[in-house]
Parts: structure tokens; C-alpha cells; sequence
């Protein structure tokens, strides 16, 4: 039985062929998806906008003081990580409410007419919040689902439409499970040792693509790309390494490169497949 193998430079070099071929629908897709990944950090700012220290050096100019009453905030759960406002201090609406210690008693006012700069804002109920955070989540997977498909369309020289971002909301539930469980396994990894989790994540890296070119479910699908990267995760690695050397050049281009070489990486990562999917097929005929 011969071994499988790809081509790196093929790869690489459909993926940009294909990509200089489609630009145009390939940059509306990429604004649309960019757009997407924004809108939940506004929706987020606008509930309450994070903390930082900066911020904190308008209440307390001395660099110690406001480090510590940075500090303070993140210990008694008012803020979480990167300064953003937690639920613990968007439901306080008097200054009686705050928890302070006692040197910081005769600030209350002051602190708390600070602090509410940064409580919920927008102009409607926070069930409504939370229901529109939990949509753009589900869509946000949906586009993640879209994207795979396209770049696998991409791949096989056939133009995909914008909307195909949106159009496979049925494998939303393979896909995250598939997802979960392959995080959990990746995870695994590398709690035991780093190496074991770069093996596992180039061993079950290819569970989206076929969850979304076989409709496979979660388990099978890892199953599946366990099957289908076996004899090739070493050249795999090495792939995944020039990408990102890849994508590094597109951020040195004064970030507008990623434009090109983020579109180009997927388009060849989804090549790869499908020339280790082919061979598959090949052999078990």
C-alpha cells in the first residue's frame, strides 16, 4: 500500500492562484466575517466598557494607588479579565452598595460616580443582552462552519456566494460537539505533556472539514481525520509552520497582506485534504 503524501508547495501555490482568481468574493467574505467578529466587542463596550488602569489614574493619579485599586476590583469580582465589568457591578445602583475597604470609605461617592461610567448602559433590558450575546455566538459558529465550507469550494476552483457563510446552520450541533470533544482531547495533550497535544490537534485537526464535506457526526469525524492524517502528521506540522510563516509575511505587508495570505492558507489547508481525502478513497477502492 503506498504511503500517502502532498505536495507543500502545491498547496501553497494553489491557494494563491485560487485566491488572486476569486479576490473580489473572497474580500467581501472576509469584510463580512471581520464585521461579525467585531459587533459583539461593541455590543460588550456597550453594556458597560472595560476598566483599565488607565482609566483608574483620572481616580487615583499616584502609579501605586491606582495598581492597587486596579488590583482590588479584580479580587472582590467587579471586573474580570482585560478590565472587563462584571455582573457583580453592573447590578449595584447605589453608592451604599459597594463593597469597600475601610481606607477607601471617604472615596465612596467619588468611587462609585466613577464605577458607574462603567455599568450597564445600552437602551434596553440585559435579558435582551444576553439573548442577542447568545445569537451572535450561534451565528458566529454558523460563519465558522461557512468558512470551512468556502474554502472548500475555493479549493475545487468553484466560486462560492456570500451567503454560504450563513447556509449550513444544520451542522451547527455536530460541529460544536465535534468541536468540544476535540478541544477536550487536544487539552488532554497537553496537560500530560506539550508534545502529545501538538500530536492530538495535527491527528484530529481535520474533524471540521469532514463534518462539513461528509456531514460526518462529532466522534466519527475524529475518528476519521485520526484515519486520514496517519502517515502524514509530521509533513502536516511542517505545512501548518509554513502557513504561519506565511501569514506572518501578511502582517509585515503593513497588516493589509493578511487580506491575501489568511484567504490563501485556508484555501491550501483545505487543497491538503482534499488530495489526503482522494488518496483515502484510492486505496480503499
Amino acid at each position: 500500500m503506498a504511503a500517502k503524501n502532498f505536495s507543500k508547495k502545491e498547496a501553497i501555490s494553489h491557494g494563491i492562484k485560487i485566491t488572486k482568481k476569486y479576490f473580489g468574493v473572497i474580500l467581501s467574505i472576509f469584510l463580512i466575517y471581520a464585521a461579525f467578529q467585531i459587533i459583539p466587542g461593541l455590543l460588550n463596550y456597550g453594556a458597560g466598557p472595560p476598566i483599565s488602569k488607565k482609566d483608574i489614574k483620572t481616580l487615583y493619579r499616584e502609579s501605586a494607588a491606582a495598581d492597587n485599586f486596579y488590583r482590588y476590583l479584580e479580587e472582590t469580582g467587579y471586573i474580570g479579565e482585560y478590565g472587563r465589568v462584571q455582573d457583580k457591578l453592573q447590578n449595584i445602583t447605589n453608592a451604599s452598595d459597594l463593597i469597600l475597604p475601610d481606607n477607601l470609605e471617604v472615596d465612596r461617592d467619588i468611587i462609585f460616580k466613577f464605577l458607574n461610567q462603567h455599568r450597564y448602559r445600552l437602551p434596553f433590558p440585559k435579558v435582551i443582552f444576553y439573548l442577542l450575546s447568545i445569537a451572535l455566538w450561534i451565528v458566529g459558529i454558523i460563519i465558522q462552519i461557512g468558512l470551512l465550507k468556502i474554502g472548500l469550494l475555493l479549493s475545487r476552483d468553484q466560486k462560492p456566494v456570500v451567503w454560504e457563510l450563513f447556509s449550513n446552520g444544520s451542522l451547527f450541533v455536530k460541529f460544536i460537539l465535534g468541536y468540544i470533544c476535540y478541544g477536550l482531547a487536544v487539552m488532554g495533550g497537553f496537560i500530560l505533556l506539550i508534545i502529545p497535544g501538538i500530536i492530538l490537534m495535527i491527528m484530529l485537526g481535520m474533524y471540521g472539514y469532514l463534518i462539513v464535506d461528509k456531514n460526518m457526526g462529532p466522534i466519527e469525524s475524529l475518528k476519521a481525520s485520526r484515519a486520514l492524517t496517519k502517515g502524514v502528521r509530521w509533513q502536516l506540522f511542517c505545512f501548518g509552520a509554513l502557513l504561519l510563516l506565511l501569514n506572518l509575511a501578511g502582517l509585515l505587508c503593513l497588516v493589509v497582506g493578511l487580506f491575501f495570505t489568511i484567504p490563501a492558507s485556508s484555501i491550501a489547508m483545505a487543497y491538503v485534504y482534499d488530495q489526503l481525502r482522494k488518496q483515502d478513497e484510492i486505496t480503499a477502492v
